[in-house]
């Protein structure tokens, strides 16, 4: 089977971005020619020892050069290395401006739709099915098909939230919303197979679009996270002595990092001897601010991992790993339960779903710093009960989720489309 893959720009460490490589080369162990397809790609901040073994085709935007920098999605990382200089600066503010009014809408028409389209424009003819991945990359696979009329199975990591959080739908997203919802709505229309990871996400795209969606539930390196020790990243930063509370993700609206800030602030209040870890990028100013705001700059460490093993490192420094997250999955869950640590999750969390409450995780309601706090301090006070959930939560890992049952999940699903459409 020959697939063609499409993701939006592959620009750092993500999990949607780990989630389509990984399953790229579990696809190619199997025997298949897959190739991906992008519009942007930086090898270096991503992961680069799985690209060098993977086929990656970058199109780029139809303007090319015409394209102003500043309004391409990947701008805000080269600004921030390019120094604070007063033309960067004025790009930068009207970059911001228009993210807090327009959000991720503002890259829809003058990037996103003409790089989804030219890549649609480019992928060959000879391939059997075409598996989109984050949004917009439906849109390529549609303007794919309609040109080459192979199947597409989509994978909806994450429907655009502008249909679910009212947040993003305020200023002038009010007017240009409508725009966007037709736009995508239409392209839906053309997608074979809905592929979700969680009843959650199910739930979310028959909301958004009317259609039904599978459960794929996709995998975790489970013994990279057996090996780590934690103990270089604890002497780093001080922690001996702490309890250590950690967040894994980049810093979003629907990651709700804030809830953890407050959470934290509840426990200091009572007493407890606890810190507080950030491990990813995003926007962090505004959370940064809630940290000085609340007193609490001694108390949370922002920090961003460079590799997987780094990675491991830092969920193996943490005690308990939380996620109040509103979002329809959750990898960093799965791995922090890879790493035998307690998680406290959101019940809007997709990966709440695969927690049994006070079995091999905990489960606490949406938007409940006390919660989570009062979940804390029960974990801090029971080491036994804390490590229980730890070991459970990697053994439900080891038995329910690898790669290599996600990948195998994903090529029957390929090859059902492909079956379908010749008959």
């Amino acid at each position: 089977m020959k697939i063609a893959m499409i993701h939006t720009p592959i620009l750092g460490r993500g999990g949607g971005e780990r989630q389509i490589l990984r399953l790229a080369t579990e696809l190619q162990h199997m025997g298949n020619e897959v190739e991906i397809f992008v519009s942007a790609l930086n090898v270096e901040n991503s992961y680069p020892d799985m690209l060098k073994n993977l086929t990656v085709r970058v199109i780029p935007h139809p303007l090319g050069k015409k394209l102003p920098r500043w309004l391409k999605p990947q701008a805000q990382e080269a600004t921030s290395k390019r120094g604070n200089t007063p033309q960067n600066a004025r790009k930068s503010l009207l970059q911001e401006y228009m993210r807090r009014n327009m959000g991720r809408q503002f890259y829809t028409i003058p990037y996103d739709l003409p790089s989804m389209i030219n890549i649609g424009r480019c992928i060959p003819k000879s391939f059997d099915v075409i598996n989109c991945h984050n949004y917009p990359s439906e849109w390529a696979a549609v303007a794919a098909k309609k040109r080459i009329k192979v199947p597409v199975v989509w994978m909806c990591n994450e429907p655009p939230f502008w249909f679910f959080v009212p947040e993003l739908r305020k200023g002038l997203r009010k007017i240009n919303w409508p725009v966007y919802n037709l736009l995508d709505k239409t392209s839906v229309n053309y997608i074979d197979e809905i592929l979700v990871l969680s009843n959650i996400a199910a739930g979310y795209v028959q909301k958004a679009y009317n259609r039904s969606a599978n459960v794929v539930r996709t995998g975790v390196d489970e013994e990279r996270f057996r090996q780590a020790s934690g103990a270089r990243i604890r002497e780093e930063y001080g922690l001996e002595n702490d309890f250590v509370l950690l967040q894994v993700g980049n810093i979003e609206l629907n990651k709700r990092q804030a809830d953890a800030v407050k959470a934290l602030k509840i426990l200091c209040e009572g007493g407890a001897r606890v810190k507080l870890m950030f491990d990813g990028g995003g926007r962090i100013d505004e959370l940064v601010g809630l940290v000085g705001k609340l007193g609490l700059q001694d108390k949370v460490i922002f920090r961003r991992s460079n590799s997987d093993e780094e990675l491991a490192e830092v969920y193996a420094a943490c005690d308990v790993f939380l996620f109040p997250a509103q979002i329809t999955w959750g990898l960093a869950v799965v791995e922090a339960m890879a790493a035998a640590k307690a998680v406290i999750v959101s019940d809007r969390c997709g990966a709440s779903e695969i927690i049994q409450n006070g079995v091999n995780g905990m489960v606490v309601e949406h938007n409940d710093p006390m919660g989570i706090a009062d979940r804390v301090k029960f974990l801090m006070d029971d080491d036994s009960a804390r490590r229980k959930l730890g070991q459970n939560a990697r053994e439900y890992v080891k038995s329910h989720l690898s790669w290599e049952k996600y990948a195998q999940k994903m090529h029957e699903a390929l090859e059902k489309a492909i079956i379908a459409q010749s008959k």
